[in-house]
């Protein structure tokens, strides 16, 4: 039996680029301020205490410019931390002193892969481990240059889209751009995902048209949880906001401002989406998905063991599919 709990989210206003230039000492400067933040939880400890805590995406903004001729790929992996490591020992301390899950992502490199960095979201159990680690499948190319696991399928051990059992139920992450890749959730949610925790870095887009009409961001949200009858967390940077929890049915439990840090919270039930689950006949769509009747899948069509590493390439990275022509 996993009891209600809450979920909070911490729309985090990250330090940028243009504030401190230097990478190593933004990433310093976003680390101590947002290990500040955790303090905003402690509102729901008179009511009904924080359980799972959700980040935005690349929360310590350890990026590069792409367009800087002067940058190599040695440096961008130079710039990246472990998982675990030290920073993320930082936030294992909140986890112990606020008893709370915590999940973000960060800019990763691992000495199996040296000469490539992922981005990684991570989810923290509250003593402090790691319990999951996922690695971003969609970087948005041809912006993000980080590594996916896709790029590396030929010698890569690590399990694509992990979810973990909790006392919480059973969580998983998906990073930003997987959001437009239904096949990201619907895996996850194969493979046993109850509660989705999405940290994204997501602007109003597309940026040159009126916001509310192409309000990506909130639709695909919704959709996601709708398709899937998954609880979603979906944690964006306090620039443009947004954020919101969404139930398995695709209401909207929580939804954050625009433009403004922010902690929100609502109420999971997990054993409330397990009995839909089982009872519903309408709308159930893992039982009624027809598997066999979709064959796009069936042949490779994306590049594998193929990273883009600089943006300038991508027209000779990967082939339009065939339909395209």
């Amino acid at each position: 039996m996993i009891d209600r709990y809450t979920a909070a989210i911490i729309q985090y206003m990250r330090v940028n680029p243009e504030d401190i230039p230097d990478v190593n000492e933004r990433k310093k400067a976003n680390l101590e301020k947002v290990l500040g933040t955790f303090k905003s939880l402690e509102t729901w400890e008179q009511i009904m205490p924080v359980r799972l805590t959700v980040l935005p995406e690349n929360i310590l903004r350890h990026e590069f410019d792409t367009q800087d001729p002067n940058q190599t790929q040695r440096d961008r992996v130079a710039s990246a931390v472990t998982v675990p490591g030290p920073e993320t020992d930082m936030f294992a301390e909140k986890a112990r002193q606020y008893k709370t899950y915590v999940s973000a992502s960060i800019h990763e490199k691992d000495p199996e892969y040296p000469d490539y960095f992922f981005n990684t979201a991570f989810i923290m159990n509250p003593k402090g481990r790691v319990i999951l680690k996922y690695r971003k499948v969609n970087p948005w190319i041809p912006l993000e240059l980080c590594t996916s696991p896709h790029d590396l399928l030929e010698g890569y051990k690590a399990p694509l889209f992990p979810v973990v059992e909790t006392e919480l139920g059973n969580l998983a992450c998906m990073v930003c751009y997987d959001q437009f890749f239904p096949e990201v959730a619907r895996q996850l949610a194969f493979n046993g995902a109850e509660v989705l925790l999405k940290p994204t870095i997501f602007p109003p887009y597309p940026q040159q048209f009126m916001y509310d009409p192409y309000d990506w961001y909130t639709l695909v949200n919704r959709m996601r949880s709708i398709e899937n009858m998954v609880y979603g967390v979906n944690c964006n940077g306090a620039k443009y906001g947004n954020s919101m929890i969404v139930d398995y049915l695709g209401r909207t439990l929580a939804l954050a401002a625009r433009g403004r840090q922010m902690t929100i919270g609502a109420v999971i039930d997990v054993e409330e989406l397990r009995e839909y689950r089982r009872k519903t006949k309408l709308h159930n769509m893992l039982q009624q998905v027809r598997t066999e009747c979709y064959t796009y899948l069936d042949e490779g069509m994306w590049p594998v063991n193929k990273p883009l590493l600089r943006e300038e390439d991508y027209e000779d990275w990967a082939p339009k599919p065939s339909f395209y022509k």
